[in-house]
């Protein structure tokens, strides 16, 4: 088997986290700061140190890219990714019951 690259087991991990995978979709159709993220999460579910550390690991894997503005960030999703993977699932498993056409395709 050939190995893998690094970066796609990073992507997954953060995807496999529900609270990065939470921050992700907040930031997915546009760029927020870290305040609006945790809101978006909910403000009585975590800190807002709580948030800065895990945007702080997706920033480290190259998940997401931020600009700062004074002391605030804004951060949105990193263009080193085809986040098409994470709509496609978010559409399939939101609608369809069982395997799509190209799922059929791939057994084959």
């Amino acid at each position: 088997m050939k190995e893998l690259n690094p970066k796609i087991i990073k992507f997954f991990a953060c995807l496999s986290d529900e609270t990065r995978l939470k921050m992700i979709l907040c930031i997915l159709e546009k760029p927020h700061t870290v305040k609006r993220i945790h809101h978006c999460l909910g403000e009585e579910r975590m800190t807002l140190s709580a948030v800065s550390h895990q945007l702080k690991l997706m920033y480290d894997g190259e998940i997401v890219v931020f600009v700062k503005k004074g002391r605030e960030k804004t951060f949105k999703l990193s263009e080193k990714f085809c986040w098409c993977i994470l709509t496609e699932a978010l559409e399939h498993f939101g609608k369809k019951k069982g395997a799509c056409p190209s799922c059929a395709r791939l057994r084959k």
